[in-house]
């Protein structure tokens, strides 16, 4: 079955957190009908003053429309609003577009309840602030059955006109996701321990950000080489070995003890150099971490 894209689509949003709310705006602001639903009465209050329809149960925005969006803080909470309110019985013949963030284990068990029960499964996590929903800086990451995703179209392309599809794989937007905030998190955390550090030393935390904008200007062209020295094997070829990225970070490591800072970002950074050299690639390309990162935890 087909979205008639002739007239605006009718959908239900459960779960009206930043996200959720910011989702439910912009399906109201391309002009569908939107029922919603959240434990907190004013959230709900709130859209319907957008132009959305309150609804008294999650029940009722499920039976109230053939797609439903939910995007709550868990899947915990998720699968306890589903047994509260007796919604197993409401999947039937639904198109359910999960944007709750969980683990592989979750997305999976969230699956086969819904395929289960005779409903359909779009997962995918968003990678954008709300208000970045339905511009073209709006980041989506989609995964499902292909026709269910091709149905879903319309829905989705109103979120982020470029959304990704990452195949029918249901873990690939949660895998995906986490990869980046993974990278995301660890700059910000570095970050963070450069200004610890510069105000041990009382260097100006101005002068700390200007430089890091002007450092940072290498930070692009080498991440594409380090993700082309992975994918296309060749972390042989040096650009700085690890052996040398050891010898700096050994400088690091002491400065940042002399100053008293503490040390328990260093010693993660330590202890992933020090694995990668026992694994003996301490002559190859600082490439050659991601190696050390994907083996198995014994």
């Amino acid at each position: 079955m087909n979205m008639n894209t002739d007239t605006p689509p009718s959908v239900s949003v459960i779960g009206l957190g930043a996200m959720g709310s910011g989702i439910a705006r912009t399906f109201i602001d391309a002009g569908c009908r939107v029922l919603v639903w959240n434990r907190s009465r004013g959230k709900v209050d709130a859209l319907t003053a957008a132009g959305a329809t309150g609804c008294d149960t999650p029940a009722d925005a499920m039976r109230a429309n053939r797609y439903v969006v939910v995007c709550v803080s868990d899947y915990a909470t998720w699968s306890g609003i589903v047994e509260e309110h007796g919604l197993r019985n409401q999947l039937k013949g639904k198109c359910v577009i999960q944007l709750t963030g969980g683990t592989i284990d979750d997305v999976c068990e969230h699956e086969a309840l819904i395929k289960g029960n005779d409903g359909r499964i779009a997962d995918g996590a968003v990678m954008c602030f709300p208000q970045q929903l339905g511009t073209a800086d709006a980041s989506l990451l989609m995964s499902g059955d292909q026709d269910v995703l091709e149905e879903c179209r319309p829905l989705l392309s109103m979120l982020a006109p470029q959304w990704t599809n990452l195949g029918e794989d249901i873990t690939r937007p949660t895998v995906l996701s986490r990869a980046l905030t993974a990278g995301i998190l660890t700059s910000f955390i570095g970050f963070l321990n450069g200004i610890a550090m510069c105000q041990k030393s009382g260097i100006s935390l101005d002068t700390y950000m200007e430089h890091t904008e002007i450092a940072s200007a290498i930070v692009p062209n080498e991440k594409r080489r380090l993700l082309e020295a992975v994918r296309d094997g060749n972390t042989e070829q040096t650009q700085a070995s690890l052996n040398t990225w050891a010898g700096a970070h050994q400088t690091i490591y002491s400065v940042a003890a002399t100053l008293g800072t503490n040390l328990v970002l260093q010693d993660a950074i330590k202890s992933v150099l020090q694995h990668g050299q026992r694994m003996q690639l301490g002559e190859f390309d600082l490439a050659a971490i991601a190696s050390v990162l994907a083996t198995e935890i014994k």
